[in-house]
């Protein structure tokens, strides 16, 4: 039986290359010894990954790949790696030939070979996982902001803390808690903690009236913590001279104030 160490030199040469051709993974191999450590083998993945064809590639430093946005703290520990003879892996923002991102998941290894050190490079394009993860961590920041728990505090006082930006969708989905809230649990006051809220342009006043018809209407008294000095002017700024909330520093003062 032959095995491929048996094969003509040529032979051997052929089919590696043709293994690394049709491999998934970008392969390449720099040679340190050399000025900017460059790179003297490139498989064909390597050129589809990143659109350089191989006589742009040889002779170059991996670092044409970099742009803008790849982080220079992946860079250091790379170079730190390669200066100190380490092998490492890690993931990058890489750029292609027609400037377009991708997520470069990047080992690189260092070799001795008949007294020479080289370095061996594998590259995988992990751009889909990366879409993949944002868009699940984005589907939990939206899932968090639509949640608004409502913890009871008393026996007849419950209570929400609103973070980040109320939209009116948000302010719409909160009215519906709230009030499906106070009809099962038969709460009497209900406190709406803003200090984690905030607002660009338009003051939330108008929407924490309507919360606070809606629950009168249900029997229930709605009390707004969390007041800044700044946020006590915008409010008193945007108020009609008829309309009135209860407001509060703090969830402390408004519970004293209910009892």
């Amino acid at each position: 039986m032959k095995i491929i160490k048996n094969l003509a030199q040529s032979i051997q040469t052929q089919l590696l290359e043709a293994m690394l051709d049709g491999s998934r993974v970008a392969t390449l191999v720099t040679d340190p010894s050399q000025a900017d450590n460059p790179i003297i083998y490139a498989n064909r993945t390597f050129e589809t990954m990143t659109g350089y064809p191989l006589n742009e590639t040889l002779g170059q430093n991996c670092r044409f790949l970099q742009g803008t946005d790849t982080d220079p703290h992946a860079i250091k520990k790379l170079r730190d790696a390669i200066h100190n003879q380490e092998a490492i892996i890690l993931t990058l923002k890489n750029y292609r030939k027609d400037g377009s991102l991708f997520w470069n998941r990047l080992s690189v290894t260092p070799v001795q070979i008949e007294g020479h050190s080289f370095f061996i490079g594998t590259q995988t394009n992990v751009s889909v996982e990366y879409r993949q993860r944002d868009e699940l961590t984005n589907k939990d920041s939206e899932i968090e902001q639509l949640m608004l728990p409502i913890m009871t505090i008393q026996d007849n006082l419950a209570a929400v803390s609103l973070i980040g930006e109320m939209s009116p969708q948000r302010f719409n989905l909160l009215t519906q808690k709230l009030s499906e809230f106070v009809q099962k649990n038969g709460m009497d006051h209900i406190i709406i903690d803003i200090t984690g809220l905030y607002w660009n342009h338009e003051s939330p006043l108008t929407s924490l009236l309507a919360v606070q018809d809606v629950l009168r209407l249900m029997g229930a008294q709605l009390y707004i913590t969390g007041i800044s000095p700044k946020v006590a002017q915008s409010l008193i700024g945007s108020r009609a001279s008829d309309e009135h909330l209860q407001t509060f520093s703090s969830i402390q003062q408004a519970i004293a104030q209910i009892h």
